[in-house]
């Protein structure tokens, strides 16, 4: 390595050419660097849809859900397995365990439910797809008073438009309700015509269809012959003939029925602004860019190709690139600021020219890391830019060594390209391995498990692009640029150089009046010292433990949106659903118009409200971006939930306006194969929480079961031929409907389905005198052959790893009490005894708070492997199994920072500061590796211990300093930012700036004391050693003459240097000049032996020049 940083600083070219291509390559790369506003994640989940149409829940659990359960539970690579049984559906939720590949997994599930041959006639194929994050960019709205199918075909036309756009791929129709033709057969014009319901489906499912007869050969060629009946609207379904009569009369549908062409029943059209509309969800695919597909949507609804009529309007809404260009904004400016100010701390301590060298290496570094950052699937986002400034400070410290130790051998009388290669080499060691232990430290941050882990993920990898490249650049291009500069201590600019020599005065006062002897104290009283620092970080911790310091594992993150989601109950009428879901609209409208007067600015740019299903909607606030918001999210939400009231029959109404859910929640899962069982369980678990200040808001995820209808065949049934699966499907059919076709109209699929009027589906009377169909034609009521009996099924059967389940949550107010309090206080007195008092079932924790223990543990495991990696770099460079030891006890006294600023800026402790601690772990190892070196290289040259402490501190104060200031002045922009968006990044910045900063008094005060203990424990071990052994201890000279020496002499200092012996002044001396690098500067003060150590390095040095022209 020494031959290579030498090559580089001798040949300014290369060096150069070096530092041009990473940028130059660093631009080319940002310009084709995917640009988003959060990383794209993968949720590793993947989901199995099967539809069972007119099932009740407990039918989709037996008939589907346990089927595909049994079918794929072995499978290697899953998780968890999650089921939901719903009235005409069954889902599945696979969660893949880390490592997997998810692709293969989907290919082995698909497989085994493919190889399902058991299931019910009337299930539908069953959906299997792995869930994906889509990347929206925004929605086009188009609303106005227009009926809802011409709001729908406008906006095909503009769909259309849209993907013929160059940097527009995907687009796609939301909130609008597809497309359907019904075709409503009463049981009146049934029964006078005679038919059945039956033989309507079968007449339209036959006759409007078109086959393939076949090929006939002719002279001419092959001619292809084609049955053609196919219809596709509905008054083309009208005129299908049902039955033919001898006399030549039909009967056509429109006879028995009315055909609706219009769209599926029972949702309503979304509203925007309170006018009716239809929305375009546009997506960004690939690497394409943010901005430049917001550019052509919002170019497009200025000059539109479609003609728009009058009344009719086009926004667009929800547009990410707004949100992406002002945080991109926000954090630039950090960054920019963040860099100043280390400039402006780096011009304090350096030179300007030496300090516009070693601030260079910031960019540099930079562009280093976007050059690999798209070959590690990295973005350009909102977290990928927080970790540039993360690194901003901490870039620079191998640089700040490098170059003030070149700038040392300048002022030595060693300058030019000869001090610029002698500085580098005498502490490229400790840069090398400083950097290699900050990037183990970041490492294993990349491997963090669920959503959040891959969220920042993007972090540790642009830490460690960004050191590698400031590493090459602070070994292989620094030097080169900082061997031209003049040894003057101070700038010649007036200014500059007045306050710099004012400071640099000011610093080396401070050394010698207050750091120098408080050392000294510290190093006397080094036990008293150690223990000291070890009461200290007892004491930060009990701040955590005790509660003075808030902790919560999610940071709540500000959304850009506010939604409220409202829910009725199942038997609540359809004006009742809407008039409920308008009422919520209405305070949403009001209170834009309230907040724009009040502050004078739009706080709520859009209302969109979405009627979700028959009983249930939901409305969509889009606010002002946060840096130009005068309320926050939650308080908008607050004034909203306000202004709503009570609303009848609503069963949930739950706003929201983090991208998480804010404050930490209780959640249990009880698991058995008795539904009765798990709701006594869950009721008497709900009753001991209400017991326990701090929870709040108790609830199970038990729906309550509507009333449901048990048919029952009679008897006579029997005798007439009817078995009960023709009853069960003639009144599914008639009932939920029957699907006959799916026909494509343009680019829309289009169902067909044949059903009883609304009227008549709605009502008891009509299902008990319901015609059904004997074999002989002919038809009875259904109260004739059949017993109907009232009962209550279940709404929803949740399921996990193959067991219904009950989940009982409870949120938690944290400034009450705590999570392991209250789990500790449900253990002792309910949840242990569960198995004795229910038999069969168990308990365990899920959702966040299972997350959140899963996280902890492996961030404690992810602690332990980086801490070893880093002791074994470190007994490497030491040579010594003892000494990282020492380093690495300072490790945890950097957590004492980072929780006192956490109190100081009064912010919780997260799970971002957790990873910052972690990190902080790696940056406080790097000053004390060079100390270490440091004192490890003057006790090679023979300077006694104390001495060589001393002068380790002093001559490693100013960069120590330097660097710890450069690193936290580097985030100090981002500490004090006051946008939203950004809180949730601020406690990782805190951790590793304030633990850096305390780290410095580790550094410069517990490091010296701790290797002066290991000497203390090495000599008494090796005294120890000769005890046992029987043999005499040997001493030196100066232990020789130490014996005689006044042992109470003032000047300690002088007592040390007298003790050496002028032979072992000469020997230190000769054995340095053998070297052939170490320059001649004595390390004793006292004349005489100076002289002594002079002499003998003179004749080492003639030997080294001696054997080097013999050699050559």
């Amino acid at each position: 390595m020494n031959a290579i940083i030498a090559w580089f600083a001798e040949n300014k070219v290369a060096a150069n050419l070096l530092m041009v291509f990473v940028v130059v390559a660093g631009i080319i790369s940002l310009q084709d660097t995917r640009k988003e506003i959060l990383p794209n994640i993968s949720l590793d989940l993947i989901t199995i849809s099967v539809p069972y149409p007119g099932a009740s829940p407990e039918d989709v659990e037996k008939s589907v859900l346990n089927r595909i359960e049994s079918a794929i539970y072995d499978l290697e690579g899953i998780k968890s397995l999650s089921s939901k049984a719903t009235e005409h559906l069954g889902v599945l939720t696979l969660e893949i365990a880390y490592g997997h590949d998810s692709k293969h997994l989907l290919n082995e599930i698909k497989a085994r439910v493919d190889g399902i041959g058991t299931f019910p006639a009337d299930v539908e194929r069953p959906i299997v797809r792995e869930i994906s994050v889509r990347n929206m960019v925004a929605y086009i709205v188009i609303s106005g008073d227009a009926d809802e199918r011409s709001l729908k075909n406008l906006a095909a036309q503009i769909q259309e438009d849209l993907t013929t756009k160059p940097n527009i791929s995907q687009v796609s129709l939301a909130s609008s309700r597809p497309y359907e033709i019904a075709i409503e057969v009463s049981e009146a014009s049934l029964q006078r015509y005679g038919m059945s319901f039956l033989e309507v489906a079968n007449a339209v499912r036959q006759s409007s269809v078109d086959l393939p007869t076949g090929v006939i050969k002719t002279a001419q060629g092959n001619v292809s012959v084609k049955a053609k009946g196919q219809v596709y609207w509905g008054e083309d379904f009208e005129d299908i003939v049902i039955r033919a009569l001898p006399d030549g009369a039909q009967v056509l549908v429109r006879d028995v029925a009315t055909v609706l062409d219009g769209f599926k029943e029972g949702v309503s059209l979304s509203e925007f602004n309170g006018r009716p509309a239809v929305a375009l969800s546009v997506y960004r695919v690939g690497d394409q860019n943010i901005l430049d597909v917001s550019r052509e949507l919002h170019d497009y609804v200025k000059n539109p190709t479609t003609y728009i009529p009058e009344g009719i309007h086009l926004d667009v809404w929800q547009d990410s690139s707004v949100y992406f260009k002002s945080r991109m904004d926000l954090l630039s400016e950090n960054a920019i600021s963040g860099l100043a100010l280390v400039f402006i701390i780096l011009l304090l301590f350096l030179r300007a020219q030496l300090s516009f060298w070693v601030s260079l290496g910031i960019p540099i570094s930079f562009m280093g890391a976007f050059m690999l950052l798209p070959h590690f699937d990295g973005s350009l986002n909102m977290i990928s830019l927080f970790a540039f400034i993360l690194v901003l400070g901490i870039v620079v410290d191998d640089a700040i060594i490098v170059g003030e130790n070149v700038f040392t051998k300048h002022r030595e009388g060693i300058g030019g390209v000869r001090g610029a290669i002698l500085g580098a080499q005498e502490v490229q060691k400790p840069v090398i391995f400083s950097v290699i232990t900050t990037i183990i430290a970041f490492a294993p941050l990349i491997m963090l498990p669920g959503p959040e882990g891959k969220l920042m993920k993007v972090i540790p990898i642009v830490v460690i692009c960004t050191l590698i490249f400031s590493l090459i650049e602070s070994l292989l291009v620094l030097p080169s640029h900082v061997s031209g500069i003049s040894s003057d201590e101070f700038d010649r600019f007036p200014v500059i150089g007045a306050v710099q020599r004012k400071f640099s005065l000011g610093l080396e006062k401070f050394v010698s009046r207050i750091y120098s002897p408080f050392l000294e104290v510290c190093l006397r009283w080094r036990y008293t010292t150690l223990f000291g620092f070890i009461g200290v970080l007892i004491i930060a911790l009990s701040l955590m433990a005790s509660g003075w310091l808030k902790v919560v594992f999610f940071s709540t993150i500000e959304a850009d949106t506010a939604s409220a989601t409202i829910s009725f109950a199942q038997n609540t009428t359809p004006e009742a659903v809407r008039d409920g879901i308008k009422r919520v609209e209405r305070a949403a409208l009001n209170l834009k118009d309230e907040l724009r007067n009040e502050t004078g600015h739009e706080q709520i740019l859009n209302v969109f409200t979405a009627f979700t299903s028959d009983t249930a909607g939901r409305i969509v606030l889009e606010m002002a971006p946060s840096e130009n918001r005068k309320l926050s999210g939650q308080k908008i939400t607050r004034r909203w939930e306000d202004g709503v009231g009570d609303i009848r029959d609503v069963v949930e109404l739950q706003f929201k306006a983090t991208l998480n859910q804010p404050g930490s929640m209780l959640d249990i899962e009880l698991s058995s194969s008795s539904l009765s069982d798990l709701k006594l369980a869950a009721d008497g678990l709900k009753e001991r929480m209400a017991s326990i200040n701090g929870l709040y808001q108790i609830t199970d995820s038990f729906q309550r079961g509507k009333q449901e209808l048990l048919i029952e065949l009679k008897p006579l049934a029997r005798n007439l031929g009817l078995s009960l699966d023709d009853v069960a499907m003639q009144v599914r059919q008639a009932y939920h409907g029957a699907d006959v076709q799916n026909i494509q109209r343009g680019e829309q699929d289009i169902k067909v389905v044949v059903r009883y009027p609304a009227e008549e589906r709605s009502s008891l009377w009509y299902l008990e005198n319901m015609s059904i169909r004997l074999r002989d034609g002919s038809t009875v009521p259904l109260l004739t052959v059949a017993d109907i009996e009232y009962g209550e099924g279940a709404a929803q059967i949740n399921r996990h790893n193959r067991r219904r389940v009950i989940r009982v949550r409870a949120k938690l107010d944290d400034n009450v009490t705590s999570t392991p309090k209250v789990m500790m206080a449900l253990k002792g007195e309910y949840l242990e005894s569960i198995p004795e008092n229910f038999p069969g079932m168990s308990w365990d924790i899920s959702g966040v708070q299972k997350e959140k223990d899963e996280f902890k543990a492996y961030l404690a495991k992810a602690y332990w492997i980086a801490i070893l990696g880093m002791y074994v770099m470190m007994a490497t460079l030491f040579r010594s199994y003892a000494q990282p030891l020492m380093v690495m006890f300072a490790i945890p006294f950097g957590i004492i920072g980072a929780l006192v600023g956490h109190l100081v800026m009064g912010m919780e402790v997260t799970l971002w500061s957790l990873v910052g601690m972690i990190a902080v772990s790696g940056i406080v190892v790097n000053d004390n590796l060079v100390l270490v070196d440091f004192m490890n290289r003057n006790k090679e040259k023979g300077i006694a211990l104390m001495d060589s402490i001393r002068q380790a501190g002093a001559s490693r104060f100013r960069p120590i300093m330097l660097t710890s200031f450069t690193t936290f002045g580097g985030l100090v922009p981002l500490m004090l930012e006051t946008s939203l968006q950004a809180q949730f990044l601020i406690p990782m910045a805190i951790s590793i700036a304030f633990g850096v900063l305390f780290a410095t008094l580790v550094s410069l005060v517990l490091v010296p004391a701790t290797y002066h203990i290991l000497d203390d424990i090495n000599q008494s071990v090796r005294d120890l050693s000769l005890f046992f052994s029987g043999a005499k201890k040997k001493l030196s000279v100066a232990e020789e003459v130490d014996r005689s020496y006044e042992t109470g002499a003032d000047d300690d200092s002088e007592k040390l240097q007298w003790h050496v012996g002028l032979d072992e002044a000469y020997e230190l001396g000769h054995k340095e000049g053998l070297k052939g690098d170490v320059p001649r500067v004595s390390p004793f003060e006292l004349e005489v032996l100076s002289a002594s150590w002079e002499a003998g390095w003179d004749d080492g040095h003639e030997e080294f020049q001696a054997n080097n022209k013999a050699s050559t």
